[in-house]
């Protein structure tokens, strides 16, 4: 098995406004169109912050790719995994 470097976490303070939250609930939406349940605000914003990069930079995107990534790296996640793996 790859060993995964952790991922560096900061912890940012941001303020939004019901029109952003209606925004993140859109792309909650698009991305659970694709299969993925991203409910957490943050992994939602980095879904977002992926996909819009990439649009401002006329870049091609892989939602199934932005998806797994943003929860792979969420810490929640890798421990339902390693408790997953463990119990297996």
């Amino acid at each position: 098995m790859d060993e995964q470097k952790p991922t560096e976490r900061l912890v940012r303070t941001i303020t939004l406004t019901k029109d952003d939250l209606s925004l993140l609930d859109s792309i909650e939406r698009y991305v659970s169109s694709g299969g993925y349940r991203i409910k957490t605000d943050s992994k939602l914003i980095r879904a977002a912050i992926q996909i819009a990069h990439k649009s401002l930079n006329n870049e091609s995107y892989d939602l199934k790719e932005i998806a797994e990534k943003v929860l792979s790296e969420d810490g929640r996640t890798q421990s339902k995994l390693l408790f997953k793996n463990k119990k297996n």
